[in-house]
């Protein structure tokens, strides 16, 4: 496919990253509203599982066969602990450094990878000091104004979970029909989510405020889930994965500028180098990274 007939699947993506970023604003308000951060991913990923019913129904031919449901149910696993840490990191720490330390995940992928072979490469090395540097300065460790807190080191947990999850659907998705399997993984994660949040979190549930935010949880349900799925499924099938990967990188840099615009970050020094070099450090893994499949 040439540079002009990708043009339309790199603008819907770029679009779909820009909704990424701003999501993190609006679950941070959603959760500022009194909904359990569990909760809330188990809403999110119920809203987006339904945007799928209907695709389903209308290709009743496909059954989702043994495979589906394994390997669904294993990456919808994934999919819970990185949003459930993603979104319990977001109660202490805020919008702009929860999508800068998010997109850590395309560091990991190769870094993962090459643990697993046992062939940890002097590039991931490389890349890695870069974005650990970059989180140091935003943490305030050279002095700054930022702080390190529990929501951080949350996140960049998440990251890592991220990672595994972008390794397992490289490694799946390729021979499983991408709806059911794509539906399965939404069934887990709302399934998962609504078992923990029952058990830990229903001394929460009296102070939420559904009515009132229903407009946030429809756009992070239907919008955020649901149609950011449905694009980036297609987008993959045309776009290579390092285009993929570095196009992902713009969600964090979306994120700081949403969390700046609303008042929820302050732009400082601190801040502002870390990010560049965080993100630096993506791109560099992005660009120059083996991303070889697992066997």
């Amino acid at each position: 496919m040439h540079g002009k007939e990708r043009l339309p699947y790199m603008s819907a993506f770029l679009i779909i990253c820009m909704v990424w970023g701003l999501s993190l604003v609006v679950a941070y308000d959603l959760l500022d509203t009194g909904i359990p951060p569990f909760f809330l991913v188990a809403v999110t990923y119920g809203l987006g599982a339904l945007t799928l019913v209907p695709v389903m129904a209308a290709r009743r031919s496909v059954k989702i066969t043994r495979g589906e449901l394994k390997y669904g149910a294993i990456v919808g696993a994934i999919i819970f602990i990185a949003f459930g840490l993603q979104t319990v990191g977001l109660e202490h720490t805020t919008p702009a450094k929860s999508g800068l330390l998010t997109v850590l995940y395309v560091l990991f992928v190769p870094i993962l990878i090459s643990v697993l072979r046992k062939k940890l490469s002097l590039k991931s090395i490389i890349f890695a000091a870069i974005g650990f540097t970059g989180i140091a300065i935003m943490s305030g460790i050279t002095g700054g104004d930022a702080s390190m807190n529990i929501g951080d080191v949350l996140t960049i947990m998440c990251a890592v979970a991220f990672a595994i999850q972008f390794i397992a659907l490289e490694k799946y998705s390729s021979r499983l029909d991408p709806v059911n399997f794509t539906f399965i993984q939404m069934l887990t994660a709302t399934a998962v989510a609504l078992l923990v949040s029952f058990s830990f979190e229903t001394g929460r549930y009296d102070g939420m405020d559904l009515i009132g935010s229903w407009i946030g949880l429809l756009f992070m349900g239907l919008i955020v889930t649901g149609l950011g799925f449905f694009v980036q499924t297609a987008v993959q099938r045309k776009i290579p994965a390092t285009t993929i990967s570095v196009m992902c990188c713009t969600e964090s840099v979306f994120a700081l500028i949403f969390s700046w615009f609303l008042g929820y970050d302050t732009i400082t020094a601190p801040l502002l180098v870390g990010a560049t070099l965080i993100i630096l450090s993506t791109l560099l893994s992005s660009r120059y990274e083996s991303r070889e499949l697992m066997d």
